[in-house]
């Protein structure tokens, strides 16, 4: 009996053992499919009957031998008449031109079979950690100290999907007299279906502080938290389902103002302080796939103050609707495959053909995805001060896109199939408040005048005056522009 249960014990361990290097093989040879930017230049897996031990090294960035396209046929250079100078070289530094040298990680994880593994029940846990060599971990230390800056443990079922928890450890950097970083780090929990086409996380940041004492620049950043339950289905660009965030606080100040005004020797007075304070901030999305179409929204919100003015409240919303899902994920896997796009050619000249010969090639897709009536824009963005309720939005898009539309050219069918809609909606209150901070500097005209000009606008047809607030509304569409409901050639008359 005792016999039968080792082989059958080590029969369980071999079968988890084959399944998790099974599940690293596709995942490794899955990655170089997602982005030209992220290579698997070395990876080993010693395996043992207990256990196995992977150590794999990304490199991330461009490759040394990244190419664009093939050199753009040139002309001869024409011969200068008699008399003129020979002109010069245009290319300048084209030879020289190098993309930035990639960055190179190495994870090892300690993997452990089951299905008793670790202490728990599972096909496997595994241990990950950065290797380092000893020029890097000297680096680590300091920001890092002693501690490891990753670390994860993975715990993977039978069924071949599994949970990660991540950590990064807290970073802390001080120059004396200058500043001090100090990150307090991150946890994350992580879980992923067998099929790797869902994955839920929670994440947590407590907080960070920065202190620039030479420039006066503080900065103080709260507890974040996020989660997300997330179906990758179609392509992890066209990831479905929802997401939240939230900001507990973030709090930015600069004694000696900002830009030139921070230096040491500007003149005296020019030094503008400038503080921020945002609170209760909370993110929330969503996107959704129906009808081969896909849209996603967010919305942010919360209150703060900026200076001695609170914001009793903020809230943004954007998003896009109507997308051919099938024609962007064309556009979106064509634009991670190209180095031309993240700037790893060898010269400007190179990267600038490679970049036009990608939008020809990918011109007739997103004409096509025209004809589903794209829209996209800021949908409402409102503020609300000391009572007062200022609003904004846009939208744009295409509508009514015909088949006979799509043989016109570009900027032909957006002219003739384009919509542009934007409103606004402002306290006249505001308007003065701006004019009264501008004026110090001359860059406004005095508070006194805005009534005036907000009246000459009102005549004129660009605005329009709705008791406490100013309102305007433009909309572009069937080629013609139009201000307030009237077109753009009527209005001053």
């Amino acid at each position: 009996m005792a016999a039968a249960i080792v082989v059958a014990y080590g029969g369980s361990t071999w079968w988890t053992g084959s399944k998790v290097r099974s599940i690293y093989e596709t995942a490794l040879d899955e990655m170089p499919k997602q982005t030209a930017l992220v290579r698997v230049t070395e990876r080993t897996y010693e395996r043992s009957f207990f256990g196995a031990v992977s150590t794999v090294t990304l490199e991330i960035g461009c490759a040394a031998d990244a190419a664009t396209a093939p050199a753009v046929a040139q002309a001869p250079a024409a011969k200068p008449a008699e008399g003129e100078e020979p002109q010069e070289e245009e290319d300048g530094d084209e030879a020289d031109a190098k993309p930035p040298k990639p960055l190179r990680i190495t994870i090892r994880d300690t993997i452990h079979h089951g299905p008793i593994a670790g202490g728990k029940f599972a096909a496997a846990t595994i241990d990950s950690e950065l290797v380092l060599d000893i020029k890097g971990q000297a680096q680590a230390e300091k920001f890092f100290g002693k501690a490891k800056p990753l670390t994860a443990f993975t715990k993977v079922n039978f069924d071949g999907s599994y949970a990660i928890d991540m950590a990064v450890a807290p970073v802390k950097v001080a120059e004396e007299g200058k500043g001090e970083f100090a990150w307090q780090g991150a946890q994350a929990h992580i879980e992923v279906n067998a099929a790797r086409t869902k994955a839920r996380y929670d994440m947590t940041m407590p907080g960070l502080d920065f202190n620039y004492a030479a420039k006066g620049v503080q900065m103080k950043m709260g507890k974040i938290t996020a989660k997300a339950d997330m179906d990758g289905s179609a392509g992890w660009i066209l990831a479905t389902g929802k997401t939240e965030g939230r900001l507990d606080a973030f709090e930015f100040s600069a004694t000696k103002g900002l830009g030139s005004s921070a230096d040491a020797d500007a003149p005296a007075g020019t030094h503008k302080p400038v503080k921020v304070l945002l609170q209760n901030v909370d993110l929330n999305g969503e996107a959704t796939i129906k009808d081969g179409l896909y849209a996603s929204e967010g919305t942010l919100k919360g209150q703060g103050k900026i200076g001695e003015t609170s914001i009793d409240k903020f809230e943004m919303s954007s998003g896009g609707r109507r997308i051919h899902a099938a024609g962007y994920r064309k556009l979106a896997d064509a634009y991670l495959q190209s180095t031309a796009l993240a700037g790893c050619g060898k010269s400007s000249k190179a990267t600038q053909a490679a970049m036009k010969a990608l939008a020809d090639q990918l011109a007739p897709d997103l004409k096509a995805m025209a004809k589903y009536s794209p829209e996209f824009g800021l949908d409402k963005m409102v503020v609300e001060i000391g009572g007062k309720r200022g609003e904004l939005s846009y939208t744009a898009g295409m509508v009514g896109v015909t088949d006979e539309d799509l043989q016109e050219p570009g900027m032909a069918l957006l002219m003739k199939r384009g919509v542009l809609k934007a409103n606004a909606r402002l306290p006249v209150q505001w308007l003065e408040q701006i004019a009264a901070t501008g004026a110090e500097s001359g860059q406004t005209p005095p508070p006194e005048m805005v009534a005036g000009l907000v009246e000459q606008g009102e005549a004129s047809g660009f605005v329009k005056r709705d008791g406490e607030h100013v309102t305007g509304q433009v909309e572009f569409s069937e080629g013609s522009l139009k201000v307030n409901g009237k077109p753009l050639t009527e209005l001053g008359k």
